[in-house]
């Protein structure tokens, strides 16, 4: 999708026209739909099958860690008995889905026991995933993941729940239906209660349509300076790296004039022919 700088700040037909173009799939469109508890415990109770009643609700969500990678989840809430629930949105396939739940997962505890809590008092999480592709490519819409005791009946319980969703998998179950909603997000469509209320608004009505460009101009915003912010770091790895080879140059040339063999020289300073040969000037 296109989305030029005009449409966002032009008439009202042009802002409306462009949020058009989204729907729940989209990350964006989906964190600011989800903002409003009402749409977000409506979500949540259709597809666990279960009540949620939402006390804390943040989207667009940044777990900052100095010390690896730093994740954004798409809306983390926290229900009345203090349940989490992360809901991540994935357009296209980008593999390793297991691992990346698993990932934000791990940062959430971390990031919920820096409060000074003990092991004991972590909640349970529901990791819930909805792909527009079959993660299992077993056609099926729901996939919940359960761990059990090996050669037993008996279910390993560590307080984490994880659900997978999709659009990609059709059939005639208000679960099917539910998911084409959000791939298609038609705000004619007033099928899904509280959640076809907000899409609706959103991309209606002039306030929602108006919160709706601001959240994309933000975003845009925030990507810009992530992506400066990518550009310092990952200068300042190569100018390590390449201060740590010119170290190992300076020790081979040393060795080299010593009377070691360049063979010996390499050896001991733990550098490749390639890579001296490249940088030794």
């Amino acid at each position: 999708m296109v989305i030029r700088h005009e449409d966002l700040v032009g008439t009202f037909e042009q802002k409306k026209a462009l949020v058009s173009q989204f729907n729940l799939m989209d990350d964006t469109f989906f964190s600011v739909v989800m903002e409003h508890n009402d749409a977000a415990e409506y979500l949540l109770t259709q597809l666990l099958g279960k009540p949620v009643k939402i006390i804390e609700n943040k989207t667009q969500y940044s777990i900052r860690n100095a010390e690896s990678h730093s994740i954004v989840l798409d809306a983390l809430v926290e229900d009345e008995e203090h349940n989490l629930y992360d809901v991540e949105v994935q357009v296209g396939d980008k593999k390793n889905h297991e691992r990346r739940i698993r990932y934000y997962r791990t940062a959430i505890d971390w990031s919920y026991l820096e409060k000074g809590k003990d092991y004991s008092e972590l909640p349970e999480v529901y990791m819930i995933f909805i792909s527009d592709f079959d993660p299992f490519e077993m056609n099926e819409v729901h996939y919940e993941i359960v761990q059990y005791i090996k050669g037993t009946q008996r279910e390993y319980d560590n307080g984490v729940h994880i659900h997978y969703f999709n659009t990609s998998v059709k059939n005639e179950t208000f679960l099917s239906k539910l998911l084409q909603y959000l791939a298609h997000s038609d705000p004619e469509n007033d099928s899904f209660g509280t959640l076809s209320q907000q899409v609706k608004y959103h991309k209606i009505q002039s306030g929602g349509v108006g919160d709706m460009c601001k959240a994309v101009e933000e975003y845009a915003k925030e990507y810009a300076k992530e992506m400066k912010e990518k550009g310092k770091i990952e200068g300042k790895i190569e100018g390590k790296i390449e201060g740590k080879i010119e170290g190992k140059i300076e020790t081979v040339k040393n060795m080299l004039k010593d009377g070691l063999s360049i063979e010996k020289a390499l050896k001991y300073a733990d550098i490749d022919r390639s890579t001296y040969d490249k940088y030794a000037g």
